[in-house]
């Protein structure tokens, strides 16, 4: 995989951290950071969490999806 043009930054749960597509996420240029409830820069573009919408283990298969829609809103296309 190569790096994408447009990278994300995710904030992950600790809980999720060894998922392998946090690590591919990271691979392909994107950031990745571990959350702590201190944390109070929320600069994101996805959340990543067990109790997020769609972002359980059973919903693993959304991810591409969350990204899709989280470029759509950090990367609006300009209107003329």
């Amino acid at each position: 995989m190569g790096k994408t043009p447009k990278p994300l930054r995710f904030l992950v749960s600790p809980a999720l951290a060894e998922w392998p597509e946090c690590a591919a996420l990271q691979e392909r240029g994107h950031t990745v950071l571990l959350y702590d409830f201190d944390s109070q820069d929320m600069g994101v573009d996805v959340v990543m969490a067990p109790n997020a919408w769609r972002m359980d283990a059973q919903h693993r298969k959304y991810l591409p999806q969350a990204i899709a829609a989280a470029r759509k809103v950090r990367y609006p296309k300009e209107r003329l």
